[in-house]
C-alpha cells in the first residue's frame, strides 16, 4: 500500500503510532488499514470527519498543513481574500468581528469575507429546488464529511442530496462574481473535510486552513487580535452575513428553508452515529409534501468540528452563535441570481468485496477461532466482533496479531514452551505463596513425590508452594522484602541445590530457578553464566508479554539453544 502523504487531508506519522488500534475502534467506517502494526488511513474508504485526529493518544493521526501553502499564496498574490466559517464566533472567545478581522488582514490579506453569506445563498436555492422536486426525502449537501459517507456507504440515496455546492463553494462564487476571478480565496474553518472540497475545486478556493491554523499564526507573528485598534476598513466584505450565520449550529440551517408552494417538513441530526442511524433503511419515497433533512457529521453542528479551537460547553456556543447581532446593512447585495452553484455527487461506493462462509471460516481459525464459543468479540482489535475482524483480515485491512485473546494464548503457549526449554528447574510463585507455573525439570529435581504430583497436574499451578519445596521460607522473603537471591545454596539431607529467586512484579509474583548441584553440567561456569542471562531475558519477556513473539523471544531461543548444546544429550532427553 503506497502511505504518501502529500495529497491527504489527514494522514499517519508511523513513528508516532503505537499500535493501540483506537482509530480502529473509534473510526465510523473503519477505514484504517494496519499494516506492519502501523495503523494507515485509507484514502478511498475515508470521509475525513477527523474524528481519529482527536482521538489518538500519540497525536500519529495528523491535519494536512494548509500553512506553507497559504503563505506561498499570499507572496505570490496581491489579492487573496479569507473566507471565515461562521463558527468563529464561538471559538474566538467572543471576539469582537473588527478586531479579528484586523488580525487577519495583518497576515497579509486583502479582506475578510463570511462564507455565511455563501450558506444563504445555498438556503434560497435548495428553498427552491425543494418547491419544484417531486415529493420525497432530501438531503442537505452543506456538510461535506455527510456527503462523502452517503457517496461511499449510502450510494442508494445519492439522488436525495440537493445538487447544490457547500456554503464554502458558493461563497467563493460570489467572491469571484464580485471582484473578479482573478482573486484567490483561503478558507479558514473548522472542518477537515473542507481540505479535501478545496482540493476538488482548487479553482475556486486554493486551501482550507483550520482555526487552530490561523491562532498559531497569530501566536508566530506576535500578533494579538484583541490590542488591536480596528480602522474603517476592517469589516466583512462586500456585505455582512444574516441568518447564514446559524450554519454552524444543529438545525441553523433549516430557518432559511421556506417556501410556500409546497409543504417541506424539516429536520436536523447531529453526529454521525445518529447520522447513520437516520440513513439505515430510510425510505425516501414520499406520497405528498417533502422531508428535508439537514445532516450534520459533528455533534451539535460545525461548533463542535475536529479543528475547533474552543473546549467551552455546545451550549454555551450555540448561545454564542445564537446571540450574535451581525452590523446592520448599509447597501444592497449583488444580483446572485446568475451564479451557477449547482452539484451532482457521483457515487464512489467502498462496499467490501463479498467473501465465502468458508473463507470467513479460514480467517476466523487462522486467530484461534474455531467455533462460535471462541468468538469473544471483545472489540480489542477495533471491530464490533470477530467476524468483522475476519473480513477486514480478508480486505487486507487487518493482521492477525491485532487480536487480543489470540495473542494472549499465542504468548501464553510461547511462554510454557520457553518454560520447559530452560534445561534447569523453574518455577513462579505469586504473593500468597501458591505456584503459578512449574516445568517438569523443577518437578524433578524436587523428588519423586512432587514428580508424580506433576504428572497429574502439569505446572501445579494454585498449589501451595510450602506442600513439595522446603525452601519455600526463601521464596516468601523475596516476595516480603523484594530483595532478590542471586545464588543460595540450599541443602535438605543429601540434597544440594542451587537456588536464584528474581522479580517479576515486586512483592507480587517471583522467578525461582532451581539446579542439582551433584549434576557435573551444573558446574561448569559458562552453564551458570548463560543461565543467568536465559533468566534475565525471559523475566523481561514476562513483564512485556506481547513482546514474545519479536525479539525477547529470538534471543531466549538463541541462548537456550547454546546451553542445550552444552547439555549431554542423556539429559536433555528427560
Amino acid at each position: 500500500m503506497n502511505h504518501t502523504t502529500d495529497l491527504r487531508p489527514i494522514y499517519t506519522e508511523p513513528e508516532n503510532c503505537q499500535d493501540c488500534y483506537k482509530c480502529v475502534r473509534e473510526c465510523p467506517v473503519k477505514a484504517i488499514q494496519v499494516e506492519n502494526n502501523k495503523a494507515y488511513i485509507i484514502e478511498k474508504r475515508c470521509i475525513y470527519c477527523g474524528h481519529c485526529t482527536q482521538v489518538c493518544p500519540t497525536g500519529a493521526k495528523k491535519i494536512r498543513d494548509g500553512m506553507s501553502r497559504t503563505k506561498l499564496l499570499l507572496h505570490n498574490q496581491k489579492r487573496v481574500i479569507l473566507s471565515l466559517a461562521p463558527s468563529w464566533v464561538s471559538e474566538f472567545d467572543e471576539m469582537e468581528a473588527p478586531k479579528l478581522i484586523a488580525a487577519i488582514r495583518r497576515l497579509g490579506f486583502e479582506a475578510v469575507s463570511e462564507t455565511a453569506i455563501g450558506a444563504e445563498l445555498v438556503s434560497a436555492r435548495v428553498t427552491n429546488y425543494l418547491q419544484r422536486s417531486e415529493p420525497g426525502v432530501y438531503i442537505s449537501s452543506a456538510c461535506p464529511v455527510v456527503v462523502e459517507y452517503v457517496r461511499k456507504y449510502s450510494t442508494e440515496h445519492i439522488d436525495a442530496i440537493t445538487p447544490v455546492l457547500s456554503p464554502m463553494l458558493a461563497h467563493a462564487k460570489i467572491l469571484k462574481q464580485h471582484y473578479g476571478n482573478d482573486i484567490k480565496i483561503v478558507f479558514a474553518g473548522p472542518c477537515i473535510c473542507k481540505k479535501l472540497e478545496a482540493d476538488r475545486f482548487r479553482d475556486l478556493v486554493e486551501v482550507a486552513i483550520t482555526f487552530k491554523d490561523l491562532k498559531n499564526w497569530f501566536e508566530k507573528e506576535n500578533i494579538r487580535p484583541e490590542r488591536l485598534e480596528p480602522t474603517a476598513d476592517d469589516r466583512f466584505v462586500p456585505w455582512s452575513a444574516g441568518i447564514g450565520a446559524l450554519y454552524p449550529i444543529e438545525g441553523g440551517m433549516l430557518p432559511g428553508i421556506e417556501g410556500e408552494r409546497k409543504k417541506v417538513i424539516k429536520m436536523a441530526f447531529s453526529d454521525l452515529s445518529n447520522i447513520k442511524d437516520v440513513i439505515k433503511n430510510l425510505d425516501t419515497r414520499r406520497e405528498k409534501d417533502s422531508i428535508f433533512l439537514e445532516l450534520l457529521a459533528c455533534k451539535g453542528g460545525c461548533i463542535n468540528g475536529p479543528a475547533k479551537l474552543s473546549q467551552r460547553s455546545l451550549a454555551l456556543k450555540r448561545y454564542s452563535i445564537e446571540n450574535r447581532r451581525p452590523p446592520v446593512f448599509e447597501g444592497t447585495p449583488d444580483d446572485l441570481s446568475g451564479i451557477d452553484i449547482t452539484n451532482r455527487f457521483p457515487a464512489d461506493s467502498c462496499a467490501p468485496p463479498q467473501y465465502s462462509e468458508e473463507e470467513i471460516r479460514q480467517a476466523l481459525a487462522a486467530v484461534g477461532k474455531t467455533c462460535p464459543e471462541d468468538e469473544l468479540n471483545c472489540s480489542g482489535c477495533g471491530y464490533d466482533s470477530c467476524r468483522d475482524f475476519a473480513l477486514a483480515m480478508l480486505d487486507g485491512r487487518a493482521e492477525e496479531n491485532m487480536c487480543v485473546s489470540y495473542m494472549r494464548k499465542v504468548a501464553h503457549d510461547k511462554a510454557t514452551v520457553l518454560l520447559q526449554k530452560i534445561p534447569a528447574g523453574v518455577i513462579l510463585v505469586d504473593k500468597d505463596l501458591k505456584i503459578s507455573d512449574m516445568n517438569r525439570f523443577c518437578a524433578n529435581i524436587l523428588g519423586e513425590e512432587t514428580s508424580l504430583i506433576y504428572e497429574a497436574s502439569p505446572g501445579l499451578a494454585g498449589v501451595d508452594l510450602e506442600s513439595v519445596c522446603p525452601f519455600a521460607d526463601h521464596f516468601r522473603a523475596v516476595l516480603t522484602t523484594g530483595k532478590e537471591i542471586s545464588e543460595k545454596q540450599i541443602r535438605d539431607g543429601e540434597k544440594v541445590w542451587l537456588l536464584s529467586i528474581y522479580n517479576i512484579q515486586p512483592n507480587r509474583l517471583v522467578f525461582g530457578i532451581l539446579q542439582d548441584l551433584h549434576e557435573p553440567y551444573v558446574r561448569q561456569e559458562w552453564m551458570l553464566e548463560q543461565t543467568q542471562e536465559v533468566i534475565r531475558k525471559y523475566m523481561h519477556t514476562v513483564q512485556q508479554v506481547a513482546c514474545l513473539l519479536g525479539e525477547n523471544a529470538a534471543y531466549t531461543d538463541a541462548t537456550l539453544r547454546s546451553v542445550m548444546a552444552g547439555v549431554p544429550a542423556a539429559k536433555r532427553d528427560k
